[in-house]
C-alpha cells in the first residue's frame, strides 16, 4: 500500500513540474514582450491579452487581404503615426516576417512595451488556413 502511494505522488510531482514548466514559459513570453509568434500563438495572445493585430504593408495589400480587426498602419508611416498606436500589446503583420520584426525592433527602440510579430507573416496566417478579410473599392 505504501509502494502505491509512493508511486503516485512521484507521478504528481512529476506533472506539478512539467504543468509549472509551461506555465513558466508562456509567462515569461508574455513578460519579455515581444518576440515572434506563430499564427495561433498570435490568436490566443489577442484572446488571452487582447492584443491588436498591426498590418504594416501597404493601405493597397492591406485591401485586398487583411486579418480580421486588424489595424492598417503602413512601415513607411508607422513612426509619425506611433501615438495612434493602441495602448495593449501589439502583433504586427507583414507579408513575410522580416519587415514586422524591424518594425517591432524600431518600436520597442520607441518605448513601446509589447510588440510581437508572426513568424512568416501573412504567408503563415495563410498557410494555416486562418480568415482573411477583403475590402472591394
Amino acid at each position: 500500500m505504501d509502494f502505491l502511494f509512493y508511486q503516485n505522488t512521484i507521478y504528481f510531482l512529476i506533472f506539478a513540474v512539467i504543468s509549472g514548466g509551461i506555465l513558466l514559459a508562456t509567462s515569461k513570453r508574455s513578460q519579455a514582450g515581444s518576440g515572434a509568434l506563430s499564427a495561433k500563438e498570435a490568436i490566443q495572445l489577442s484572446n488571452t491579452e487582447h492584443a491588436q493585430f498591426i498590418d504594416i504593408r501597404s493601405p493597397e495589400d492591406f485591401k485586398k487581404a487583411s486579418i480580421p480587426q486588424s489595424k492598417n498602419f503602413p512601415k513607411e508611416s508607422i513612426e509619425d503615426r506611433i501615438n495612434a498606436l493602441p495602448k495593449k500589446p501589439l502583433i504586427l503583420v507583414g507579408e513575410d516576417g522580416r519587415t514586422a520584426q524591424q518594425t517591432a525592433q524600431l518600436l520597442k527602440k520607441k518605448n513601446i512595451e509589447q510588440v510581437f510579430w508572426i513568424q512568416d507573416g501573412l504567408a503563415a496566417w495563410r498557410s494555416e488556413g486562418l480568415p482573411l478579410k477583403s475590402s472591394k473599392s
